[in-house]
């Protein structure tokens, strides 16, 4: 199953290309992920920054806030 992880702030930026995992768990442990690393290269603390993660046929399944 395809899963696209777009970002959210001021600004959205959509995944075009997105990724495939066998299970929706495996995308929402992908976004925890991804995440910690935004937080590792961000320099400025933004509380509104989230990865949310969109199934392909099922629309949003998991919304994971960076900080």
């Amino acid at each position: 199953m395809r899963f696209f992880f777009n970002t959210h702030d001021k600004l959205k930026i959509q995944d075009e290309l997105g990724r495939e995992f066998a299970a929706p768990s495996e995308a929402v442990a992908f976004a925890k992920h991804l995440a910690a690393d935004l937080r590792c290269l961000e320099t400025a603390v933004r509380p509104a920054l989230a990865i949310e993660v969109v199934a392909e046929n099922a629309g949003c399944i998991h919304r994971e806030l960076v900080f």
